[in-house]
């Protein structure tokens, strides 16, 4: 008897589905972004985008001024002052209170994993025959990236609400230390994209970078770090083009659009970065029964491992750690 591709799970759609779901997953969470969360004159921002890769044109004119008025008013507000002005701003900042919907989306994605998924649980017969799997080290790095960056989205939404934050002392460390604190996250974050790329058939030959993490990623597991990898470096790049580049009354015309792009840039990045945060509280609190313990204790039972994590047990084995 024939035997299907869907029989032997090695069908194209079987094969790449966590790829294909995360793809699914950003498109619908980035349209909603992009046309409603956002108030932005789409054609001159996709133009400016462009001109600013293929000429380096970062100042934003793209037409020559047709009088010395329209001369005079890109040189006090920047160009295209009606694509990025203040108000404009302002009307995407008021529309970022419909993000809990967005944010409500992705909770019923884990929703309706946990429902026909359901919870993995390991039988342990033997809780104290335990292997130790993350080391201090890398428990510090996990663990550091999680708080930073848990930290950086509540002082973020801190400055774009800052009119419904009133003010306070709360409000005003959040603002003062939300930069300092993303600049820290720096190291963090790379040595994040080590571990991410430690599976890599080249970077695997070097025995450095099995020191990060042990074990090879399965698709799901991988995809979320290497969007955590790529959305980290764009929240970092933007973010810090962002506090280098402070306008004065001298350079605000030549950098003002560079900001503004950057703004939307930063805002955009900063949302699969919250979707992965929860993809990854949701995997250690409710997906695998006992993870959270486990991954703050850096061991693990051996049967957790020859049941869930057979990969991860086999190179601990090949290393004499198991």
């Amino acid at each position: 008897m024939a035997i299907s591709k869907a029989q032997t799970n090695d069908s194209f759609f079987w094969r790449n589905r966590a790829y294909i779901f995360t793809a699914l997953g950003l498109a619908i969470g980035g349209s909603f972004f992009i046309f409603v969360l956002l108030v932005v004159d789409w054609n001159y921002f996709i133009r400016y985008t462009i001109a600013l890769i293929t000429e380096g044109n970062y100042q934003g004119v793209l037409n020559a001024p047709a009088d010395n008025y329209e001369a005079m008013k890109n040189a006090a507000f920047g160009p295209g002052y009606n694509a990025f002005a203040p108000e404009v701003i302002r009307g995407s900042n008021e529309r970022q209170l419909l993000i809990w919907y967005l944010f409500l989306f992705e909770a019923s994605i884990f929703a309706v994993m946990y429902a026909f998924v359901g919870r993995a649980t390991a039988t342990i017969t033997r809780p104290n025959d335990l292997i130790t799997v993350f080391t201090p080290w890398q428990r510090l790095i996990i663990w550091s990236n999680v708080a930073v960056v848990v930290f950086l989205i509540i002082s973020g939404f801190n400055i774009t609400w800052a009119l419904r934050s009133e003010g306070g002392t709360i409000p005003y460390y959040l603002r003062l230390f939300h930069e300092y604190v993303g600049l820290g996250w720096l190291p963090l974050w790379l040595i994040t994209s080590i571990m991410t790329f430690k599976d890599c058939p080249i970077l695997r030959k070097n025995s450095a970078f099995k020191f990060f993490m042990p074990g090879r990623y399965h698709p799901f597991k991988r995809i979320i770090w290497f969007f955590y990898v790529a959305m980290g470096g764009g929240l970092l790049l933007s973010g810090i083009l962002l506090w280098y580049l402070h306008p004065s009354d001298v350079v605000n015309a030549e950098v003002i659009q560079l900001k503004r792009t950057f703004i939307y840039f930063h805002f955009g990045t900063s949302l699969p970065i919250m979707f992965f945060l929860l993809d990854f509280a949701y995997s250690v609190t409710v997906a695998i029964k006992g993870n959270i313990k486990y991954l703050w204790t850096g061991k693990f039972p051996r049967e957790h491992l020859e049941q869930l994590d057979p990969e991860v047990l086999e190179e601990l084995k090949s290393a004499g750690r198991a």
